[in-house]
């Protein structure tokens, strides 16, 4: 299973992809450190959109 981890800062969204949960928990209290704010981690499901429902404004993946 696929693990999506969301994350902002000032200026913009990361939306990052890891294999395991373990992993990905990792790496969210990662971005926390270094200062991202509302960062989650979700379990990627097919077909749902995720950057539409982090923020109403425009998208920006990195």
């Amino acid at each position: 299973m696929t693990y999506l981890i969301l994350a902002r800062d000032g200026t913009s969204q990361i939306v990052l992809k890891r294999d395991s949960e373990d992993a990905a928990e990792k790496k969210a209290r990662e971005l926390k450190e270094m200062g991202w704010f509302e960062v989650e981690v979700r379990e990627d499901k097919p077909g749902h959109p995720v950057t539409a429902t982090v923020t109403d404004r425009p998208n920006t993946l990195q």
